[in-house]
């Protein structure tokens, strides 16, 4: 039973180098196309609002030249009145034709203010997006190759893995798996001189004899991992 085992660590392992093989590749290229995502999308959010950003801009400009051109025409009106009141409703219109154009420049440049900052900051999204872009690109390229290197191999060890497992214990499966689990993958290992080969626990003498003639299995007493005997 314990070559059985010993044959599904090795499995294991491959496939273990071919997972380090990818190595966080995978996430990252996770991470670059949901950065790619938001950066498009706020590229297009902000170019939206500088189209709104220049209607708004020009309709304030529309608006000043129609004031500035009623406060002409009222101007010109006040050497044709021929009363006080006249004078003064005059003088008040003008007045409040100015207060209106005062918020209206004041809006303006808050409207211009807000524009040229959402230009510098689009531009710079729209050149971080190419970058990023380009690098997402490389590292997808990279990643579809070891995929595709590495696909192949892994099927016929997964493959190979189911067809072993019909050969072992499913209590000794199970503890395999579970210790698998906990020992980050390692769940056999071979004796070093009177010692578990992971963890340095020591191992009987009696218990090395067994596994030296290849019986068990046997678990190390501090890990829990199974142990064996390397004969090589």
């Amino acid at each position: 039973m314990i070559k059985e085992i010993i044959g599904l660590q090795k499995i294991d392992f491959k496939l273990q180098d071919i997972e380090s093989l990818l190595g966080d590749l995978p996430l990252k290229v996770d991470a670059l196309i949901n950065e790619e995502k938001s950066l498009i999308q706020s590229v297009k959010k902000g170019k939206d609002r500088l189209k709104e950003l220049e209607l708004e801009l020009n309709k304030c400009d529309s608006s000043i030249d129609e004031i500035n051109e009623k406060v002409d025409k009222y101007k010109d009106q006040l050497f044709l009145v021929t009363n006080n009141k006249q004078y003064d409703a005059l003088q008040l219109e003008i007045d409040h034709l100015k207060n209106q154009k005062d918020e209206l420049e004041t809006k303006l440049l808050e409207l211009a203010e807000e524009k040229d900052s959402l230009e510098k900051k689009t531009k710079e999204e729209e050149e971080n997006l190419g970058s990023l872009s380009q690098d997402l690109s490389i590292r997808r390229e990279k990643l579809e190759l070891l995929m595709k290197e590495s696909s192949e191999e892994k099927k016929q060890l997964e493959e190979k893995r189911q067809s072993h497992l019909t050969g072992i214990d499913s209590a000794i499966l199970s503890e395999y798996e579970r210790i698998y689990k906990a020992r980050n993958g390692m769940s056999v290992v071979a004796l070093e001189g009177s010692a578990c080969g992971a963890c340095g626990g020591f191992v009987p003498p009696q218990i090395v004899s067994e596994l030296k003639a290849n019986k068990g299995p046997h678990r190390c007493e501090s890990c829990g991992r199974f142990l064996y005997f390397d004969s090589e």
